[in-house]
């Protein structure tokens, strides 16, 4: 076993622990802006359940207008969860199912899909100008 191997394993363990957090920070953002009662619930629970997340994102989320403009900060929480999901998803399907391959190239796939998730959520300025 190669010596690089376990500095390997420990940066996708501390990638994959960060894509939670952002996934939390920016569930706990959108979810206060949107007026939840308990938004720290949703940010506790929405990363490790897919399927709490799917519902917030694809359903919550929809039903509940947004009071504020997004914060700088939650769209950078936004570009690191879009970037460690969209990761694990070319991973998934570039690689072979096996989950050492996967923890291998996953951080590459994360650091490849940054830019592609901040062009398309990160330079998003929110709209400053009345709408008439």
């Amino acid at each position: 076993m190669s010596p690089v191997f376990p500095l390997l394993v420990a940066l996708s363990t501390l990638l994959l622990l960060v894509m939670f957090i952002a996934i939390g920070v920016w569930v706990a953002l959108d979810a206060s802006a949107r007026g939840a009662s308990h938004p720290l619930l949703w940010a506790v629970f929405a990363p490790f359940p897919g399927v709490l997340l799917l519902y917030y994102v694809g359903w919550w989320r929809r039903k509940h207008g947004r009071g504020q403009p997004p914060s700088r900060r939650e769209r950078y929480a936004a570009v690191v969860a879009v970037s460690g999901v969209g990761g694990f998803l070319v991973a998934a399907v570039a690689l072979p199912p096996d989950p050492v391959s996967q923890m291998l190239y996953w951080p590459v796939a994360f650091a490849g899909c940054l830019p592609i998730a901040y062009w398309l959520i990160g330079r998003r300025q929110p709209s400053t100008q009345p709408t008439s």
